[in-house]
C-alpha cells in the first residue's frame, strides 16, 4: 500500500504539471480556458481541458481533510464550475442563434466554435468559420452530464435549465446533419462542404442518452430542473453510426476522430464487435510511430501544403499520401482505452511511447504534448518510398491542449489516483455489452361490443375504451403537444417533427401527471390519414415491425407497451384472429410479449413525469376519425386537379347516373383526359365520397387514383425518406433525364413538389411513391441487411419491377394490388425470393432485379478502384469514367467515390445490361495483372469486350439471336454467371484475348 504523503507527492505533482500547462490559462474572469496564451477559446478545447480539471478534482475529493488538500480540491472544483459555466455563458449570449437554427439547420445560423477569451463574445463572424461542428456542443452537454452525475452541481438557476433544455434540442438532428466537423474544414479538400461525420454522431449520441432524465440540480432537485429527451433521437443516431462505420464520413473512409465515440468519452457505439472492427481497422490504416494520421490525404501542416491557400486544388491531395501529419492526441485515446479495458500491459506500452518518445520537456522537466509530427521537407521524398522510415519533427502549439488535459487524465487514471467510474459516473463504458431483450407488452383495448365479446370468449386480458380509468387512453395528438411544452417542437415546413408525428418510442410509454396516468394510441394505427392502414395484414404487418423495433431499439428503464384496438372489423379477419392468438402464446419471431392488463401496465410499463401540463391532458379526446376526415400534413399546399373555371355537365350527369364504382371511376378518368388533368371543382366532394367507399369495399384500383386526385398524403413521409438516408440509401423520382436524387433530409414541401413534378406520366405515382417509400422503410427497420449492396434507390424503375413481378409491365397491375402484396413483392425482390416465369431464365430475371434495385456485389468499388489506378479511365456506351482527379483525391472505400460510380452506372439504360457490365469490370480487376494487360494511358472500353463475349457465346450455340437489347441476345442475359457455359467463362475468354 502507498503511503499517503507518497500519494500526496505524486498526486501533486500531476497538479503541478495541470497548473502550469493548463490551469494557468484559465480566464480569471470568464472561466474560458484557450488554446495557447493571447487566443481564442475553442468550446472542444476547453471542454476537454475541463475533463482534466475535473479529473483533479475527483482524485483531490479523496484526501480531503489532509493537509492542503481541502485548499486544492475547492479550487479546483471552482475552477470546473467556472469553466463549465464560461462556457455556457457564451453559448447564451447566443440563445437566438440557438432558435434560429432549430428552425433553419443553417450553419449560419449555429453556434460559434470559438469565442473570445477575455469577453466570451463571438471571435469572428458567421461565415467566416466553420462554426456548425455539432461534436463539439456536444460534447459540452456530455460533460455537463458526467459532471452533474459527480455530484458537481453547475447549473444554477431555471433559466439555465431552460437553455440546456434547449441545447438538447439544437444537437436532436445531429443524425442527419452535415457538418464542418471535428477538423474544422468539412469534406478533406478543404472546400467548405459540410457533411455528416461519425464523430458528431457519436458525440450527440452520448450526449442524448446522458442528458435524459438528468437533474441539473443535482440530489436535491425537483421535477422542474429534469431534463427531458425523446427515446428516439439516440437510437437514430445508433442506426447512423451502425450504417456508416467504419468509415468516418462521405470523404474520409477512415478518420481517428472516432476513436473518441468508441472509447471515452462518448462509447457511443453499441456492438462490441463494430468496436473491436473499427479500432483494428484504424491501427492498421492510420496508427504511426507518433500517433495516428488523421486521416488518409489529409495535407493538414505537411511540408507540401501550401500554406496561403485553405482548400485544395483539384487532385493535389495525391501529394500528401504518405506524409501525413501524425497526432500523439489519438495515442492518447488508445491509451486510456486501454485503461478502460483494463489492459495493464496495453496501457503500459502506450505510456512508455509517449513519455518516451512523443511527449516535449521544458527546462523545468514538465512534459508537453505536442500538436503534432510532420515530415521535413527535405525527408519527403525518402518517407513517399519507405513509410516509416524517417524520422519526424514535433510541430504545431507546444502543449496543444486538448491532448495534454487528455495526458493528464489518462495518467490520472493509470497511476490509481481515480477509477474510470469516477470519470465515468453514468456507465457510459457499459453500451457496448449485450443487453437483454425486454418483454414487450401488448395491451389490448375493445372499442366495440363484438371486441369485448371475442376477448372474454378468448381468455384475453381487454380493456373496454370507456372503462379505461385509471389508465386514461389519449392519441399522438397529445403526446405530440406534450413534447411541444418541454420544447420539442418544430414549425411545420421544417425537416420533420411534422404537426402531430410521433415516434414510435413516444407512444410506448406511460405518460404521469399528478395522479393522473396516460398511454397513446400507435401512431400508425390511430388516423387513417393514408389508405395503407384499411388492410388489415399491412396493419398486422405495421405491428410486427413495431414488436420487433421495439425489441431491438429499447433502452429505457420499464418495459415498452404497446396498445392494440380491437373492433369488429378487425377481427373479422382470419389473419387479425390468427395473430391475436400467436401474441397470447407469449412469443412471436423469437420476440418476448405479454398480454397485460391496464393495473399490469401500469406497474411495469416505462413512465415518464410529464411536469404542469394539466391544459393538455385533461380535454377530451376522441379515437374515431374517418378515412377522410384528417387535414393534410405537408401544409396549406392548393390541390393541383380541381379547378373553379372547368364546367363538365356531361360528368355531372354521369356521376349522378352511375351507381358502381368502376363505373364513377370510368367518367372521372375520361374527364381528366378531356381536360387535360384537371376537374371540375364542384365534383370534388363526389371524388371524395368515391375515396370513402372504394376503402370500404377495398377496391384498390380507385382508392389510389382518388387518393393521388385528392392529393392525399402521408404524415411519417419526410420521417420515412430521412430513415434511408441516414441509412445511407438515396431516393431517385422519375426517370431517364427528368430523374431527380434526394440526397438530403427534405422539408414537408420538397417532398410534395418531388411526387407530384415526377407524376406528371401518370398521376397514381403520387400516391405509388408514398406507399413504395413506406414500405422500403418498414423493410429497412425490420433490417437493414436487405439493403447491402444498394446506395440509390430509383422510385421508377422499382415500381417498374413491381408490375413485372405481377406478370404485367403496366402501372396498372401495381394499382389492382393490395398494400400487402405490393410489401411482399418488394421484400422479395430485395431477399431473392422471386419467382419467374420458366427456370431457364432464373439468371436474366436476377440481372433485371439486381440492375432496377441498382445492387452490386461486395468490393465492387475496390475492384473498379483498381482498375482505374491501372489505366485512364473505363468507357461505358460513351460515358468514360475518368481515373483523374478521382484516384487522386479518393481512396475506394468512401463514400463520395461510390456516389460518383453510381452517377455512371446510372447511365447505363437497362438493368440487365448494366449488371453484365458490372460482372465485366470484376473479371477484369481479377485477370489483369496476372494477365500483365497493359492499360496505362488507355481508355477500357467495356462495351468492346460485352460484344466480343456475346458472339463467343453466339458462335457455340443455337440461340436465338432475333431478340436482343442492345445487340446482346436474351440468351446471353439469362446465362449464369458461372460455369463452363457461363458469362464468366465467356468474358475471362476475351480478356484473355485481350493479353495475347
Amino acid at each position: 500500500m502507498v503511503e499517503e504523503k507518497s500519494y500526496s507527492k505524486t498526486l501533486n505533482s500531476w497538479y503541478e504539471l495541470a497548473n502550469r500547462t493548463v490551469i494557468s490559462l484559465q480566464h480569471h474572469v470568464t472561466g474560458l480556458i484557450p488554446a495557447q496564451p493571447g487566443s481564442d477559446t475553442w468550446v472542444r478545447d476547453c471542454t476537454y481541458a475541463i475533463h482534466s480539471i475535473w479529473a483533479l478534482t475527483l482524485a483531490y475529493e479523496k484526501l480531503l481533510g489532509t493537509g492542503e488538500s481541502t485548499t486544492l480540491y475547492n479550487e479546483l472544483k471552482g475552477r470546473t464550475i467556472k469553466g463549465m459555466r464560461g462556457l455556457l455563458y457564451c453559448m447564451m449570449q447566443q440563445d437566438k442563434k440557438v432558435y434560429k437554427f432549430i428552425e433553419s439547420q443553417s450553419h449560419l445560423e449555429c453556434l460559434h466554435a470559438k469565442y473570445d477569451t477575455q469577453t466570451g463574445r463571438t471571435a469572428v463572424g458567421d461565415n467566416n468559420w466553420g462554426h456548425l461542428q455539432m461534436d463539439a456542443t456536444s460534447l459540452f452537454l456530455l460533460t455537463l452530464a458526467q459532471i452533474t452525475s459527480s455530484g458537481i452541481v453547475v447549473i444554477q438557476s431555471l433559466s439555465e435549465v431552460d437553455f440546456v433544455q434547449k441545447l438538447v434540442q439544437y444537437i436532436m438532428f445531429a443524425y442527419r446533419t452535415p457538418d464542418f466537423g471535428v477538423f474544422e474544414r468539412g469534406d478533406k479538400n478543404n472546400r467548405g462542404i459540410r457533411e455528416l461525420s461519425c464523430c458528431s454522431v457519436g458525440l450527440a449520441k452520448a450526449a442524448l442518452v446522458a442528458m435524459r432524465n438528468l437533474n441539473l440540480f443535482g440530489a436535491n432537485g425537483g421535477l422542474r430542473s429534469v431534463i427531458k429527451v425523446p427515446l428516439e433521437l439516440s437510437r437514430q443516431c445508433s442506426r447512423v453510426l451502425q450504417s456508416i462505420l467504419p468509415r468516418g464520413s462521405a470523404s474520409k473512409e477512415f478518420d481517428s476522430s472516432v476513436l473518441s465515440i468508441l472509447s471515452y468519452p462518448a462509447f457511443a457505439v453499441e456492438n462490441d464487435e463494430v468496436v473491436r472492427h473499427c479500432k483494428t481497422l484504424l491501427d492498421t490504416h492510420l496508427k504511426g510511430k507518433y500517433g495516428y494520421k488523421r486521416f488518409l490525404m489529409d495535407g493538414y501542416k505537411t511540408a507540401l501544403e501550401d500554406k496561403y491557400r485553405l482548400h485544395y486544388d483539384t487532385g493535389e491531395l495525391k501529394n500528401f499520401e504518405g506524409i501525413e501529419c501524425e497526432w500523439p492526441l489519438y495515442l492518447i485515446y488508445s491509451w486510456i482505452d486501454a485503461l478502460f479495458d483494463d489492459d495493464d500491459e496495453e496501457a503500459r506500452k502506450i505510456r512508455k511511447i509517449i513519455d518516451d518518445e512523443l511527449v516535449v520537456y521544458d527546462n523545468d522537466g514538465y512534459c508537453n504534448v505536442p500538436e503534432f509530427y510532420y515530415v521535413p521537407a527535405d525527408s519527403v521524398e525518402k518517407e513517399k518510398r519507405d513509410n516509416g522510415s524517417q524520422k519526424r519533427l514535433c510541430g504545431g502549439k507546444i502543449p496543444f491542449i486538448w491532448a495534454q488535459s487528455l495526458y493528464i487524465l489518462a495518467g490520472l487514471l493509470h497511476d490509481g489516483f481515480i477509477t474510470i467510474s469516477d470519470i465515468d459516473p453514468l456507465n457510459r463504458r457499459q453500451s457496448s455489452l449485450k443487453k437483454p431483450s425486454p418483454i414487450v407488452q401488448i395491451l389490448l383495448v375493445s372499442e366495440d361490443e363484438t371486441a369485448t365479446e371475442f376477448a372474454r370468449e378468448h381468455k384475453l386480458q381487454c380493456t373496454q375504451l370507456k372503462k379505461s380509468v385509471p389508465l386514461t387512453i389519449i392519441t399522438p395528438g397529445v403526446v405530440s403537444k406534450i413534447w411541444e411544452s418541454l420544447g420539442f417542437t418544430l414549425p411545420e415546413h421544417s425537416y420533420s417533427y411534422a404537426h402531430n408525428k410521433v415516434s414510435s418510442l413516444r407512444t410506448s410509454i406511460i405518460y404521469q401527471h399528478q395522479n393522473n396516468s396516460y398511454i397513446s394510441v400507435p401512431e400508425y394505427a390511430y388516423r387513417r390519414v393514408f389508405y395503407d392502414n384499411i388492410d388489415t395484414d399491412m396493419f398486422i404487418n405495421k405491428t410486427i415491425a413495431r414488436i420487433t423495433y421495439l425489441s431491438t431499439q429499447w433502452y429505457s428503464s420499464g418495459r415498452p407497451t404497446l396498445l392494440i384496438l380491437l373492433n369488429r372489423n378487425k377481427l373479422a379477419q382470419e389473419s387479425f384472429v390468427g395473430f391475436l392468438q400467436t401474441l397470447k402464446s407469449g412469443s412471436y419471431l423469437g420476440i418476448q410479449v405479454k398480454i397485460v392488463s391496464t393495473d399490469v401496465a401500469l406497474t411495469t410499463s416505462a413512465k415518464e413525469q410529464v411536469p404542469c401540463f394539466p391544459e393538455l391532458l385533461c380535454t377530451p379526446v376522441g379515437l374515431h376519425t374517418t378515412v377522410d376526415g384528417d387535414t393534410q400534413y405537408w401544409g396549406n399546399i392548393p390541390t393541383q386537379f380541381f379547378l373553379a373555371e372547368i364546367t363538365d355537365d356531361n360528368l355531372v350527369g354521369d356521376l349522378q347516373r352511375y351507381e358502381e364504382l368502376a363505373d364513377k371511376w370510368g367518367a372521372i378518368s375520361s374527364a381528366l383526359d378531356r381536360h387535360g388533368r384537371a376537374l371540375p371543382l364542384s365534383v370534388k366532394p363526389t371524388v371524395e365520397d368515391m375515396y370513402i367507399k372504394a376503402c370500404e369495399v377495398k377496391h384498390w384500383y380507385v382508392i389510389r387514383h382518388c387518393a393521388a386526385i385528392l392529393q392525399k398524403t402521408h404524415h411519417s413521409l419526410c420521417d420515412d425518406v430521412t430513415h434511408l438516408l441516414v441509412n445511407q440509401k438515396q431516393i431517385s423520382f422519375g426517370s431517364d433525364a427528368e430523374e431527380e436524387t434526394i440526397t438530403q433530409p427534405p422539408t414537408a414541401r420538397d417532398m410534395f413538389n418531388f411526387c407530384l413534378r415526377h407524376s406528371k406520366t401518370s398521376y397514381v405515382y403520387f400516391s405509388l411513391y408514398q406507399e413504395v417509400l413506406m414500405c422500403l422503410t418498414q423493410l429497412a427497420q425490420k433490417n437493414i441487411g436487405i439493403f447491402n449492396g444498394i446506395l440509390r434507390i430509383r422510385l421508377n424503375l422499382l415500381i417498374s419491377l413491381i408490375a413485372r413481378e405481377f406478370g404485367s409491365n403496366e402501372i396498372d397491375s401495381v394499382c389492382r394490388q393490395s398494400p400487402i402484396s405490393i410489401y411482399n413483392a418488394i421484400f422479395n425482390m430485395l431477399t431473392g425470393a422471386t419467382e419467374t416465369e420458366t427456370e431457364s431464365d432464373i439468371w436474366g430475371h436476377r440481372r433485371f432485379i439486381d440492375g432496377c434495385l441498382n445492387r452490386l456485389p461486395n468490393e465492387f468499388h475496390q475492384h473498379l478502384y483498381k482498375l482505374l489506378c491501372a489505366s485512364s479511365g473505363i468507357n461505358i456506351e460513351g460515358n468514360v469514367f475518368y481515373s483523374f482527379p478521382i484516384i487522386n483525391e479518393m481512396t475506394s472505400g468512401e463514400p463520395q467515390f461510390a456516389i460518383l460510380v453510381e452517377n455512371w452506372l446510372d447511365k447505363v439504360v437497362h438493368p440487365e445490361l448494366r449488371q453484365l457490365y458490372v460482372e465485366i469490370i470484376i473479371i477484369l480487376a481479377h485477370f489483369y495483372p496476372c494477365l500483365e494487360l497493359n492499360f496505362k494511358d488507355k481508355i477500357i472500353e467495356l462495351e468492346g469486350i460485352l460484344k466480343n463475349a456475346h458472339d463467343c457465346f453466339v458462335a457455340e450455340s443455337d440461340c436465338d439471336t432475333s431478340s436482343s437489347l442492345r445487340g446482346i441476345c436474351h440468351g446471353f442475359y439469362s446465362l449464369a454467371p458461372s460455369g463452363r457455359f457461363g458469362t464468366l467463362s465467356y468474358i475471362t475468354r476475351v480478356v484473355a484475348a485481350m493479353g495475347a
